[in-house]
């Protein structure tokens, strides 16, 4: 059955991408538990064409920053959680 997997929500300043948003996406927001969330920034990155390399993306849950570093398990990250990714500086 493989790795315990968790489906998100991520909301960027260019919209949601989630399981069925936007519509022409290459990938969805499916992970398996084990992956780290600096993955999920730089799937969303590309998915909505964040290019710029000298801003700071950062994955907020609530108010809470996700370090990039630590795995989905690690913050006991459920399925349907949105989560928003901040870009600090940049031209997002």
């Amino acid at each position: 059955m493989g790795p315990p997997t968790v489906r998100l929500r991520i909301q960027t300043p260019r919209g949601l991408w989630s399981m069925d948003q936007p519509p022409n996406a290459q990938k969805r927001p499916k992970y398996a538990i084990s992956t780290k969330v600096e993955q999920v920034i730089a799937d969303a990155r590309s998915v909505f064409g964040f290019v710029e390399e000298d801003s700071k993306y950062t994955l907020l849950r609530g108010g809470e920053v996700l370090e990039p570093q630590r795995t989905l398990a690690s913050y006991h990250i459920e399925d349907d959680t949105l989560l928003v990714l901040s870009v600090q500086g940049g031209n997002a």
